[in-house]
């Protein structure tokens, strides 16, 4: 069963030729919007076509044996000619019909690098082919807004918005399987997440692959990539062997439609994993766009999926560039030169023998003197919650966070108050009540300064934050961050923008 279903979505290239005289059954879903549904033997994919004032605008890439066929299937149905195409993608067999279109005189528009891997596979003398690299209303085609992604899915993903119609490309598979292969999962949630944001929402999305459907089928794709990415971070985040990862992600039901042909494979585990063990810059940090920052999160008992959700809003308030890493080998002295803010809600401990081995620790002695020696030139680190727990006693690194871990209470409900109003990271902070964990590390009182303090119902009192000046560089320490009621909790989020201000001297 799963291998028929790596086989229902395959590459144009590998579509079988059409039989000749065989029906296209194209449906209207707005006025003057088209939708042509291909079979299996076609990848289950999808094309259509909107029809406008003088001609009419192609989207999607069909196989090129079907091109002259849907042509002329789309000037009966709108009674224009076609004149422009839009590639939703670029693979092999979207290349093939770009040509095949260019040599019946329609105009393709495709994003840049669409564009580039289009020219660079061979492109036809006289035929036209515009890039388009913002989002964009194309002249001539009144009402066809092109909205380009970016390598997401796959390489020159885009989509076209047209009288409450989406066509999202590969972008978007509502079915069949969506290999994982050649993509890049965080660019292709984002890619969702900005297909989603207009308002109103698109009364149908036509999915690359698959069925057509609402809007509510572009949530159900993010939320499934989210799902792998967080199950396969939580493995990745215990450095767990690639074999256990591989056995532990299981995906619900409600993220599936065509069970069990969209199934993740191993490939795809691999890929996801492959994603998060590799350095954490992969998107680039733009000169002009505030700090970077590199957050390592995750850990056994925090599960890095919801610490990223949680910690992403007050990043992106404080106005800093960050990059997440579950993967704590990936922090070390070079990655810190490319930072100037380090963050780490994760403790000490590893299982890379597998789930069932006693734990080991990740942090070495080469590891604890780069963080010290990025803070002593200037650097700054804000520590969270757990980041105290289970790290080399002694070492370089306890000492400059400024105190240890010494356990914490159940989960309850406990109220934060605010011990040094006039330090800058409580300014606007008002005591609190949160569901969280109680931590009750012990601060070195002479080296630092504490300006939170918890207390629990039965009276515990324990230091909530503290900071301290470390060289040139900064330390601060938030005791709070392992539930979402926590992290999400307004006055938390405050202290978080607040801290990562004052750490980066902001303030």
């Amino acid at each position: 069963m799963i291998a028929a279903a790596s086989a229902a979505v395959i590459a144009a290239s590998a579509w079988c030729a059409p039989t000749e005289g065989e029906a296209l059954h194209p449906r209207e879903v707005a006025p003057g919007v088209h939708v042509l549904a291909f079979s299996d033997r076609y990848g289950s994919a999808n094309a259509g076509w909107i029809a406008g004032e003088e001609s009419a605008v192609l989207v999607g890439a069909p196989h090129p044996d079907v091109v002259p066929r849907l042509l002329d299937e789309a000037a009966r149905s709108t009674g224009k000619p076609v004149r422009i195409a839009i590639l939703t993608h670029a693979r092999k067999g979207e290349e093939d019909a770009a040509r095949a279109l260019a040599g019946k005189g329609v105009e393709v528009v495709a994003s840049p690098e669409a564009a580039a891997r289009i020219r660079a596979a061979g492109w036809p003398d006289g035929g036209r082919l515009r890039e388009v690299n913002a989002r964009a209303s194309l002249p001539g085609s009144t009402g066809v807004d092109f909205i380009p992604l970016g390598h997401a899915g796959g390489p020159g993903n885009a989509a076209v918005l047209a009288g409450g119609v989406l066509f999202a490309g590969e972008t978007c598979v509502n079915g069949p399987r969506a290999p994982l292969r050649g993509s890049s999962t965080e660019r292709w949630i984002e890619a969702l997440r900005t297909l989603r944001s207009p308002r109103p929402a698109p009364a149908v999305v036509v999915p690359g692959f698959g069925t057509v459907g609402g809007a509510e089928i572009l949530e159900r794709q993010e939320r499934f990539l989210a799902e792998m990415r967080r199950q396969v971070a939580h493995g990745v985040a215990r450095l767990w062997p690639i074999a256990d990862v591989r056995r532990s992600v299981r995906i619900e039901p409600e993220w599936l439609v065509w069970m069990p042909y969209d199934t993740p494979t191993a490939e795809d585990i691999d890929h996801v994993y492959g994603e998060l063990t590799a350095p954490p810059f992969a998107l680039p940090f733009d000169d002009g766009g505030g700090p970077p920052v590199l957050a390592v999160i995750g850990d056994s008992p925090h599960e890095p999926g919801h610490l990223e959700e949680g910690l992403r809003p007050a990043f992106r308030e404080a106005g800093v560039q960050v990059r997440f890493a579950v993967d704590p080998r990936l922090l070390d002295a070079k990655s810190l030169e490319r930072v100037k803010l380090l963050v780490i809600l994760r403790d000490g401990a590893s299982w890379p023998d597998g789930p069932e081995k006693p734990s080991r620790g990740w942090m070495s002695p080469e590891v604890e003197a780069a963080i010290a020696a990025f803070v002593e030139r200037g650097g700054a680190f804000l520590a969270l919650h757990n980041a105290t727990g289970l790290y080399p006693e002694g070492g370089p690194y306890l000492k400059l966070l400024g105190g240890t871990y010494n356990g914490h209470g159940p989960l309850e409900r406990f109220r934060v108050t605010v011990k040094d109003p006039e330090h800058p990271i409580t300014r606007g902070v008002e005591a609190y009540e949160v569901a969280d964990e109680q931590h009750t590390p012990i601060p070195d009182l002479a080296t630092v300064r504490i300006i939170l303090e918890s207390r629990s119902a039965e009276g515990v009192k324990a230091p909530a934050g503290w900071v301290r000046d470390f060289g040139k560089g900064r330390v601060a320490y938030l005791a709070n961050g392992h539930t979402r009621d926590a992290l999400n909790h307004p006055m938390y989020r405050r202290l978080l923008v607040n801290a990562v201000w004052w750490c980066l001297r902001l303030e």
